[in-house]
């Protein structure tokens, strides 16, 4: 179904902000070594639009510095994407929204993955289009992915439900980085993608056309999830394991419209080369 946004999660002061967690920088650090005033480095924080200062604390932060002017004027979305058996259900939380998805077969057998907040919509489309849900696939354990996993296990409760075990997730099978498994009608391999959480995963469902992948809050559509507890780290796996899939793999990111991989590699300030 078509991306319900208009907007993307993150714009260039959450760019650098998050950057500047990750290297663990100051705004007077940062300043420093772009050679800018700490007032200026406050201004492009709250979204002040000034290319040459954005083009010298994107060098100072490793980032790719037109881009990160394109964030900053808000002049680029991803393509909308549609995805007959992809469906996805975005709920509120708190100041932000969370996105859940649900992928289907013809034979009306589907697969969730992480829950968001509101469970409502997501019965309501199973009974609707009579889907038989047939496992529950968890990118991380935070709360805004969790949140109604009780009333669907309740509603469904022979589902089996996966998930990485440094995420602590009560019931879940196991999984582990690199291995494939059978979540009901699909197979799925899955990619260390560390940072965000310690076991935070993302999910390449093989043999699709186009190609899908689940990939939590690792990567937004131009931007990344917050990382700063392991950020080498977490941008390294994201380009190993997320920017090598085909070009035209659909990256499904809990929070934010969809992208591909071609999008990202062109348009993510993290991503400069």
């Amino acid at each position: 179904m078509p991306d319900p946004f208009t907007h993307l999660e993150d714009f260039s002061e959450d760019i650098i902000a998050k950057a500047q967690d990750g290297l663990r920088m100051t705004n007077r650090e940062l300043a420093d070594r772009a050679g800018i005033e700490l007032s200026t480095v406050k201004a492009l924080k709250n979204g002040s639009i000034d290319e040459e200062a954005l083009i010298r604390v994107a060098s100072a932060l490793q980032l790719h510095g037109e881009r990160l002017i394109t964030s900053a004027r808000k002049s680029w979305l991803p393509e909308t994407i549609e995805c007959p058996h992809l469906t996805t259900f975005t709920s509120e939380f708190r100041s932000m929204t969370v996105n859940a998805y649900l992928l289907t077969c013809p034979d009306h057998r589907g697969v969730l993955f992480d829950t968001g907040v509101d469970a409502q919509p997501i019965f309501q489309h199973l009974e609707e289009n009579e889907i038989e849900l047939e496992a529950l696939v968890l990118t991380h354990g935070h709360l805004d992915h969790v949140a109604v996993m009780e009333p669907i296990l309740k509603a469904w409760q022979k589902i089996p439900v996966f998930a990485h075990p440094s995420e602590n997730i009560d019931s879940a099978q196991p999984l582990h980085w690199g291995e494939s498994f059978e979540a009901g009608p699909f197979r799925l391999r899955s990619l260390s993608t560390p940072g965000h959480t310690p076991g935070g995963t993302s999910f390449f469902v093989e043999d699709q056309s186009p190609p899908i992948a689940i990939v939590g809050d690792a990567l937004f559509a131009g931007s990344v999830g917050g990382c700063a507890g392991d950020y080498d780290h977490a941008l390294q796996s994201i380009r190993e394991n997320i920017l090598t899939l085909p070009p035209e793999t659909i990256l499904c990111p809990g929070h934010g419209p969809t992208t591909t991989v071609a999008e990202e590699k062109q348009h993510n300030p993290f991503f400069p080369n």
